[in-house]
């Protein structure tokens, strides 16, 4: 028999050598296992705990940190700097006054201060959670900017959740 060039048959000798077959969606999820070994049974990856892979389930209405929530153009962040109290603290200066808005909003204002774009979003984030847990909901209608200094990069998650949950104990709310 005669072998042409639309023969779908293809030895394994002929295949490239650098590339593996790939399977998209393997076991039903949209990332796949991740690895080629079994999940262990214990700790942060157990079988009952969600891959590191795996996205995360969307959070609720008042887990989100929505943008009604924010101070999102720079000319409510530079009234609330102008015009509001202020609290020096150790790592932060937290500066707080009353809106018409009807719930507290949050402005951050975290400096490069010849940190990585990792470094700075890690503070940014732990910020926000800080915020989203502890503070959205015992403050008043105010609009807060936090400003940080260069020593917060260096400060742990639970210092300034404690720094940030004082200030606002003290403060009245």
């Amino acid at each position: 028999m005669e072998n042409t060039a639309h023969d779908a048959d293809v030895q394994t000798t002929e295949q490239a050598t650098d590339r593996q077959a790939w399977l998209p969606f393997a076991h039903g999820r949209p990332l796949g296992p991740g690895r080629f070994v079994a999940p262990p049974q214990e700790g942060a990856e157990a079988s009952h705990g969600i891959h590191r892979l795996e996205a995360r389930t969307h959070l609720t209405g008042d887990e989100r940190f929505a943008r009604s929530r924010r101070l999102v153009h720079a000319s409510q962040a530079r009234r609330v700097l102008t015009t509001g109290h202020r609290s020096r603290r150790a790592h932060l200066d937290i500066y707080w006054t009353s809106n018409d808005a009807g719930h507290p909003r949050l402005g951050l204002i975290v400096p490069k201060y010849q940190q990585t774009a990792v470094a700075r979003n890690r503070l940014r984030r732990r910020l926000k959670e800080v915020w989203r847990r502890d503070l959205q909901g015992r403050l008043p209608a105010w609009d807060v900017v936090l400003r940080t200094k260069r020593e917060a990069y260096a400060a742990s998650f639970d210092f300034l959740r404690t720094d940030l949950v004082t200030w606002c104990e003290a403060s009245g709310s």
